[in-house]
């Protein structure tokens, strides 16, 4: 609803603005945007910059309602109130959120929002809480008591060594996950799929690059009885831990399905296409935060090393993944089915880096 007098625009919300000014604001900022995009085409320096700027909220929705003043006219702080119908009415007619200046800044530097939302760009990653999530047949009257659950404090990592106790433990549940553009098939029935090459791969850089002792298991949990996968590496888990507790990190490393693209997890560092890595925490334990804790670790190391490589975090409810074990205990999935082999190895060497990073620090 609005009407019209002495040259004025005036929205049933109480805001007004004069129509003139608006649409040169406007198309100001637009140049603007534009010529960043074009600079940003032409200089790292100006891209880095526009990264920067992206990071620092508060400096960036200062930028913003300097341009474009209509953003602070309506509530405070972030910019126009979620649902207003001013909001709702330039969202209308431009289809942008003026609320959501990342967004803009997005479209003209051809970024998604989704790459925004998975943390795949500036920021860090998204975490998501959902229901369910892979099925790992949990059973709450089947919960063990956590007598033996392994905490290790975060000032409490020993001299990393090459040649002493394992530190990293590396196992897939479901070993027959393998990669379709590069075996044919989504799964390989009763043997070691693409997974299992990126496990070791994973294994060997941590060894070979960064002098970790690192133990893969190559045991085969999903086969004959797929619904038993994590009863049966919960067995695995559990007399590995037994027998080197010195373990501080537990990966159990899947792949992602059910995307239509590879392009959805697909990620370009340097020359190299990487499949972007997803990490999965289950919820059905009391000490999950723990955890998540280490989870978030990780991906900020990861953002700061290799940009896009952590896709998000998420958080299932009625899950465990085995993770009741161990504070360090992480489920990561490398790409979906849909990317090839080597995307998902590429991302295996630079996680070894971030893993490492991690454990020296």
């Amino acid at each position: 609803m609005l009407f019209r007098r002495q040259n004025k625009v005036y929205l049933f919300t109480g805001g007004r603005v004069k129509t003139r000014r608006f649409i040169k604001k406007a198309f100001y900022c637009a140049l603007l945007l534009v010529f960043l995009l074009l600079l940003y085409k032409n200089s790292g320096g100006v891209y880095a910059a526009a990264k920067n700027m992206l990071n620092d909220e508060d400096r960036l929705k200062t930028v913003f309602c300097q341009v474009l003043p209509v953003s602070s006219m309506v509530g405070s702080g972030s910019g126009i109130n979620q649902g207003s119908e001013l909001e709702r009415l330039v969202y209308a007619v431009t289809g942008v959120r003026t609320g959501e200046p990342r967004a803009i800044l997005g479209a003209e530097l051809n970024l998604s929002t989704a790459d925004f939302a998975v943390g795949a760009v500036f920021r860090t990653a998204l975490t998501i809480e959902e229901e369910g999530g892979e099925e790992d047949f949990f059973l709450p009257e089947q919960e063990e008591n956590l007598e033996n659950w392994l905490t290790i404090p975060e000032d409490g990592f020993p001299p990393v060594q090459l040649n002493g106790e394992p530190m990293i433990l590396v196992y897939n549940t479901h070993n027959a996950e393998t990669y379709k553009p590069s075996d044919g098939t989504s799964r390989v029935e009763g043997k070691n799929g693409g997974v299992a090459d990126v496990a070791q791969a994973l294994s060997f850089a941590m060894e070979r690059k960064h002098s970790i002792k690192t133990l893969y298991s190559s045991v085969i949990h999903d086969y004959p009885d797929w619904a038993k996968s994590y009863v049966n590496s919960m067995q695995t888990v559990k007399s590995m831990l037994e027998e080197y507790p010195s373990i501080q990190m537990v990966v159990d490393i899947h792949r992602d399905a059910g995307l239509a693209l590879r392009s959805d997890t697909l990620v370009k560092i340097g020359d190299k296409s990487c499949a972007k890595v997803m990490i999965v925490i289950g919820k059905e334990h009391p000490r999950w935060q723990e955890n998540l804790a280490f989870a978030e670790r990780i991906e900020q190391h990861a953002n700061k090393m290799y940009p896009g490589l952590i896709k998000c975090i998420r958080v299932c409810k009625d899950r465990r993944y085995n993770q009741q074990f161990h504070s360090r205990a992480l489920l990561f999935e490398f790409g979906s089915d849909l990317n090839t082999r080597e995307d998902a190895l590429n991302s295996a060497e630079m996680m070894a880096d971030v893993f490492a990073a991690v454990l020296k620090e």
